[in-house]
């Protein structure tokens, strides 16, 4: 995997975010690796995947990524569901599918744990139980461009081929998401 990254940013002109996505690559970055890809040129941060639920855990295994990296790679958190963890945790970036969307919520959260008010930020975070449920359902993408079609900031079908859109039953759904969580931004 270092090999990748190495022969990857030895052409590279922009800065490089390294995404660990063991859900998808079915491969997890070791301390090592996380140490190693850190001194490539241009690698700017790590996106890591979820963190402990425990704040004491999440806090600790941030700071042990953090620690490995030289000081000018920020570590991000990936995951909506997890940002209020990955945030209050000490992550200096949030990759967040929402965010485009629907600012204001991402702000709620972000600002919180900026200002140190984890409860905000969890509370919030809680508040959207449903929404992350739909995620982890329906898949992020798809459920956050149907809030967008349905909130009119982009036409229908607006995802790209091959990604399909969703289906009427989960589409109905997530207007009544949009409404209950009132996600009016």
């Amino acid at each position: 995997m270092f090999g990748l990254y190495e022969d990857l940013t030895a052409g590279l002109s922009v800065p490089l975010v390294v995404y660990n996505n063991p859900g998808t690559t079915h491969f997890t970055f070791s301390d090592e690796l996380y140490a190693r890809i850190g001194t490539l040129p241009n690698v700017t941060s790590f996106k890591i995947p979820g963190l402990p639920t425990v704040p004491d855990e999440a806090g600790a295994r941030v700071d042990a990524i953090r620690s490995l990296a030289p000081e000018h790679v920020t570590v991000g958190i990936s995951g909506d569901s997890a940002a209020a963890t990955g945030l209050n945790a000490g992550c200096e970036v949030w990759y967040s599918v929402i965010g485009g969307t629907l600012p204001a919520l991402a702000l709620t959260i972000t600002r919180a744990a900026q200002a140190g008010d984890t409860a905000a930020a969890d509370a919030e975070s809680q508040r959207l139980q449903p929404l992350w449920e739909m995620f982890a359902a329906q898949g992020s993408l798809r459920v956050t461009a149907t809030i967008a079609e349905h909130l009119g900031l982009v036409p229908p079908a607006s995802l790209p081929r091959p990604i399909r859109g969703l289906n009427v039953a989960a589409r109905t759904r997530v207007a009544q998401l949009v409404e209950d969580l009132d996600l009016r931004n």
